[in-house]
Formats: C-alpha cells, sequence, structure tokens
C-alpha cells in the first residue's frame, strides 16, 4: 500500500450529543484533497453474552425475544447491553443477565470485540460466555419488554437456519461459542 496516497481524516465535528451516542461528521482527504464527507456514530461500547448451561451433556442457550424499536420487529437475542459510564464489562454482563434473563453467573469468560458496522459506527461489542448460571432478578429497563426463551444446541442451530434468529451479535456470539469455545468447556467433556 502506498503510504503516501493514504485516505485521513482531516476534519471532524459532533454534530450531535446524545447519552449514549453522538453523530460525527468528518471531512476525508487524500494528499491534501477533500474526496469525502462522512456521517459517523460514536458509540460508548456494549457487552453481548452466552449465556448458557450443560444439563447431560447437552447445552442449553437463554435468549430474549424483545421488540427492537428502530428496525420495528420482535427479535429473539442473546441479552446484550449498552455499558454504562465506566462500568467494567464484566460488571455490565452480570448485570444484563440479571435484569434479562433473571439469572446470574459464577463462570464468565471474555472472547474479544467485534465492530458493529465499522463503515459507519465506532460501536465495540464486548463478547462473553456465561455459564454456572442461578438465579438473581434485578429490575429491568422500563422500556424493555422481554420474553426469556430456552432453546437447546439444535434448536437455536435451526432457528438461526430459518432465519428466525437475525441479529448479527447473536448469530456471531453463537458461532464463536459453537467454533471455538464449546469444546473446551471440562462440564462439556466429563
Amino acid at each position: 500500500m502506498d503510504k503516501n496516497n493514504l485516505i485521513e481524516r482531516s476534519d471532524s465535528e459532533i454534530i450531535h450529543k446524545g447519552e449514549y451516542i453522538n453523530l460525527r461528521k468528518d471531512v476525508l482527504s487524500r494528499n491534501g484533497d477533500v474526496i469525502a464527507e462522512r456521517d459517523v456514530v460514536e458509540h460508548v461500547g456494549s457487552i453481548v453474552a452466552v449465556p448458557y448451561e450443560i444439563i447431560d451433556k447437552e447445552i442449553f442457550f437463554y435468549l430474549v425475544k424483545q421488540w427492537r424499536n428502530p428496525v420495528e420487529k420482535w427479535l429473539l437475542e442473546f441479552p446484550a447491553g449498552t455499558l454504562n459510564e465506566n462500568e467494567e464489562h464484566e460488571k455490565a454482563v452480570i448485570r444484563e443477565l440479571q435484569e434479562e434473563i433473571g439469572l446470574i453467573p459464577k463462570s464468565i469468560n471474555y472472547w474479544s470485540y467485534f465492530y458493529v458496522a465499522p463503515g459507519w459506527c465506532d460501536e465495540k461489542i464486548h463478547c462473553y460466555f456465561a455459564g454456572d448460571l442461578e438465579k438473581s432478578l434485578l429490575e429491568g429497563d422500563i422500556d424493555e419488554q422481554i420474553e426469556v426463551v430456552k432453546l437447546s444446541y439444535d434448536e437455536i442451530i435451526s432457528k438461526i437456519k430459518n432465519a428466525e434468529i437475525i441479529d448479527l451479535k447473536t448469530i456471531s456470539a453463537f458461532n464463536v461459542f459453537d467454533n471455538y469455545f464449546k469444546n473446551d468447556l471440562p462440564e462439556f467433556n466429563k
């Protein structure tokens, strides 16, 4: 790649400041010439948790069915949420699981983060796997209407295959769990 011909952000202005997101206008340049303006959503970040339990070597997952206003649909998703200011990620995982499915994990494993839509948004979703679940309910957010759904491994595969689960963070987190995490679980390999 020619380092003398790289695109750079030559100017940036916040045009909306919100509680969890900002909207900014970026000016992009190459070799000193303006080539484009882009709107960018700045996001404080979030977590997604894959809550699972193993019963007789069969894996079950807890998902939430909830109304998503921006897309005007009920979606089936893994519990997730926006990080509060200066909130530790693992504490956010615990809070979200208590609020959304009424369970608290004794085992939390971090995988990595992934970007939602890096072409126009800087949101990082930090992906966690949460096991050894116990009952522990916190009051949920006022703007959430949630139904907890427990699915077997085969059921979640089927719902993804049949486009009944269309939330990308859920599909991505499940794929990472399925391909890179589940076979290392001691309780799964007993």
